[in-house]
């Protein structure tokens, strides 16, 4: 026959030592709701400290103050969903809902049975709230801490549903005689579901901290493009995916002309204007499954799968139009157009090229492009185009 004092100080106990963890691990995470998370955790420990009073001269009033403060610890629960999720979270239901469990309690204050089976629906209401919370708001995708989250959430939940269907269930009802099994099943569940919940926290802001962390690592800053890191192995990917499926793809090294000149004259803020704006525009103009990203300096790549040479002439004359009439820069009271040089490349599957050999002749074209003019594309000689084709833009 269990002990009921034990219970409650151990849940106490268990809950305590979570809202430390979260303090201690998650100190670097305020901002996504770990100081919540703690607060909810704290006021858990709290209510079933309260419980443990059970065996005082009026325990009712000991009773109580452990509902509102579980209750409490709800709605911190639930505010810090909506400050993970960056939401505003709806402060006067979350305030409401511990006036909920006293208002409950007393209108029951002498069936407790009753009593329990209300509170306990309250508690599941408020749980099954944040479940819908997560399920609407999930905007990053499925890991660990999610899952560990969700499941915690749900025992959470059938820790509740068992006390709204089986009162004795609950250690505000001291009936051993009835209560043992259902006790500690009860016990076990919200035992597990409390460190759950709070771990399934922490990794997922452990898990969003990395994703930043690895978001840093692949994208340059100034255009918002993958870097050359990122971008080398996207490439990697596509060409041997090209390989296996035995189908073309093309290749656009791409150079802002007269770069230097608009570094000097207008200054480097300028400069990176123009190129933030340029990558913008590379991106508008390619299909979802087509790689853009900063090559270097002023240099960009455009890698497309299953584009023929024809298609890649397109898209690059298309670039070379738009850059031009979109994209300014402005010094003093005068105001020029920018252009690009473009050096294509095509590999198709029987050339059995290296990705280094295919952004060699994307290299070499753009320097003959530059060479012969810029504001141009051209591409280098191959079996399977016209020699030297170049493809001038009108000024």
């Amino acid at each position: 026959m269990p002990d009921f004092t034990t219970i409650a100080l151990m849940i106490a106990l268990s809950s305590g030592s979570s809202a430390i963890s979260v303090i201690l691990t998650g100190r670097t995470h305020w901002r996504e709701g770990s100081l919540l998370m703690a607060m909810a955790m704290t006021c858990y420990g709290l209510s079933y400290v309260c419980i443990s009073f059970m065996a005082s001269p009026n325990p009712t009033q000991w009773f109580m103050a452990a509902y509102a403060v579980f209750a409490c610890g709800q709605s911190c629960w639930l505010a810090t969903i909506y400050r993970f999720y960056q939401m505003r979270p709806p402060w006067w239901l979350l305030l409401c809902l511990p006036l909920w469990a006293l208002l409950l309690f007393t209108l029951a204050i002498n069936q407790p049975e009753l009593r329990v089976r209300l509170v306990s629906a309250l508690f599941l209401f408020s749980e099954i709230w944040g479940l819908l919370v997560l399920a609407r708001r999930r905007s990053e995708p499925l890991n660990t801490g999610s899952v560990v989250l969700v499941v915690g959430v749900l025992m959470f939940c059938s820790a509740m549903l068992l006390r709204v269907f089986l009162p004795n269930a609950s250690l505000t009802l001291r009936d051993p005689a009835l209560s043992s099994t259902h006790l500690l099943l009860s016990f076990t569940i919200l035992f597990i579901a409390m460190h759950l919940k709070s771990t399934g926290f922490l990794l997922l802001c452990s898990g969003r901290h990395q994703g930043r962390l690895q978001y840093m690592a692949n994208m340059d800053v100034l255009t918002e493009l993958p870097n050359r890191r990122a971008l080398m192995q996207s490439l990697e990917k596509m060409c041997t995916q090209a390989q296996l499926n035995q189908t073309p793809f093309s290749l656009l090294m791409i150079d802002v002309d007269h770069f230097k000149h608009v570094n000097d004259a207008c200054g480097h803020q300028e400069g990176d204007k123009v190129l933030a704006q340029i990558a913008r525009l590379l991106q508008t103009h390619v299909r979802p499954h087509d790689i853009v990203g900063r090559y270097g300096g002023e240099e960009f790549v455009i890698a497309c799968p299953d584009t023929d040479t024809t298609n890649a002439h397109l898209l690059a004359d298309r670039l070379c139009q738009a850059v031009r009439s979109a994209v300014l820069v402005h010094h003093a009271q005068e105001a020029w157009p920018i252009t690009i040089s473009v050096g294509l490349h095509v590999c198709y599957p029987a050339d059995a090229q290296t990705l280094d050999h295919v952004l060699l002749c994307a290299d070499q074209a753009l320097y003959q492009a530059k060479t012969h003019g810029r504001n141009r594309v051209w591409q280098q000689a191959t079996t399977h185009a016209s020699p030297a084709k170049t493809a001038p833009v009108d000024a």
